[in-house]
């Protein structure tokens, strides 16, 4: 499954006291004053499409869409224990919302969500420690993110494989042979229907500044944190010009004015993502979200392993 991430970053001595989220069961009441309602209105085909390209990130159309192939560990640290608990269960219920596999009770975490309030100072010692969890391209994305102010800071590895699984880039963790570093491809001939080759995502990180998170409920958290864990969400993103309701939004509009959660058009996205099979071309994203949208929980094409 490639390497784990560790889940132990109390242990680096920088994730200090907090204030908790929002911790109860449903929303708290928001005056009507106070609040702009958001709803989650039926949306029309054209809509789904504009907002789909708005929001998230296709690639390439003849690559591959970025996702994981291997079953999710989640780990979820630096909010209060009862509140890491919580969300981790929320995020696993979406997960299985979206028909993803799960990995076992006894798996090393493959998708990390961190809240801290200092979070360069906890990522430069994570790199201190398990420098193998960086790399070159996403260490500029970290420094890009972290130059802009964003609230989320999110990366990870990802691995080239054949479509017969053999990882191409990096090494196995199942497997420690150095005869697995070599890419050798012995898959068949080329498809102008599937990819010969496709990328995975091996680990997700997504660290928040706990001082953005006032006022927000822990649904609103676990759910903005399911889609950079399990997606690729654009970034920037126009909230605005797709013209639809996303718990991306989070951030941008407040808690107030954005979703308590997840929306149809955000399910519909990881249903249909996950639905592709691994070698499936990125442009067939968009028909797999419109089928999952119309018809959720079936309709679309299984993912294979």
């Amino acid at each position: 499954m490639g390497r784990f991430i560790i889940t132990g970053l109390a242990a680096l001595g920088i994730i200090g006291a907090h204030a908790p989220i929002a911790a109860q069961d449903a929303p708290r009441p928001l005056k009507d004053h106070d609040i702009e309602v958001s709803g989650d209105r039926p949306l029309v085909r054209d809509e789904i499409v504009r907002g789909q390209h708005q929001i998230y990130a296709n690639g390439l159309p003849y690559r591959t869409a970025l996702r994981f192939h291997d079953p999710i560990c989640v780990a979820v640290v630096g909010f209060e224990a009862g509140q890491n608990e919580m969300i981790a269960e929320r995020i696993r219920g979406n997960i299985r919302d979206a028909g993803i596999a799960l990995a076992d009770a006894s798996c090393k975490p493959n998708a990390l969500l961190s809240a801290n309030r200092d979070p360069a100072a906890v990522i430069k010692a994570l790199k201190g420690r398990d420098p193998q969890l960086f790399s070159r391209a996403s260490e500029e994305s970290i420094r890009s993110q972290l130059a802009a102010g964003k609230p989320a800071i999110a990366w990870g590895e990802t691995a080239v494989r054949a479509n017969d699984g053999m990882v191409m880039s990096g090494m196995s963790a199942t497997d420690p042979s150095p005869v697995n570093a070599y890419p050798v491809y012995t898959g068949p001939a080329p498809s102008r229907l599937r990819a010969p080759l496709y990328e995975s995502k091996v680990n997700a990180i997504v660290f928040l500044d706990m001082d953005r998170l006032e006022e927000m409920h822990v649904h609103q958290v676990a759910d903005y944190a399911t889609l950079h864990l399990l997606g690729t969400p654009r970034d920037p993103a126009d909230y605005e010009a797709a013209g639809v309701p996303t718990i991306l939004s989070l951030f941008t509009k407040g808690p107030r004015r954005a979703p308590i959660g997840m929306t149809a058009l955000d399910r519909a996205y990881l249903r249909g993502l996950y639905q592709l099979r691994s070698t499936d071309w990125a442009w067939r994203l968009t028909a797999n979200i419109l089928q999952s949208y119309q018809t959720p929980g079936g309709g679309a094409q299984q993912q294979d392993s």
